[in-house]
């Protein structure tokens, strides 16, 4: 397995090719708003698997919060643990940064996984792309 940081102005090209078929093909997220403005000023997370990319996800600063996001992994490679690898890789990454609480609006599908790393859910489920989500907070521990 390898890990491969980008920055957003850095070539995206597997990080997309991996949230379009989970999110767009597998989940039915419109596509005009798969990618987005963050997407250039977040730090980018592509784990390979013999050369292929398998999962991806994202962590950046906005207005003093930091986030993670579009984290996903490719079907046939989930359940094993590459997903609480990204999350953990990411939320490092945030804690190196200096965040002391890291935010996330978790699918509600998801919410056991976010708990399992840390995750605590606040305030009340909301709809997002037609996906239901949660926000969940991660803090640094003492």
């Amino acid at each position: 397995m390898q890990i491969k940081w980008l920055k957003g102005t850095d070539d995206l090209t597997d990080a997309y090719k991996i949230r379009f078929k989970v999110f767009v093909e597998e989940q039915n997220v419109p596509a005009d708003i798969e990618i987005d403005d963050i997407d250039g000023i977040a730090h980018h997370l592509v784990v390979y698997q013999d050369g292929i990319p398998v999962g991806t996800g994202r962590v950046f600063e906005q207005g003093g919060r930091y986030y993670l996001g579009r984290i996903a992994v490719l079907k046939e490679y989930r359940k094993q643990h590459i997903g609480s690898l990204i999350v953990k890789l990411l939320l490092q990454k945030a804690f190196e940064w200096g965040a002391e609480e890291v935010h996330i609006h978790a699918q509600t599908s998801a919410l056991e996984f976010y708990k399992k790393l840390g995750f605590i859910p606040y305030g009340e489920p909301y709809d997002e792309a037609g996906i239901g989500h949660i926000s969940m907070v991660a803090y640094r521990k003492k």
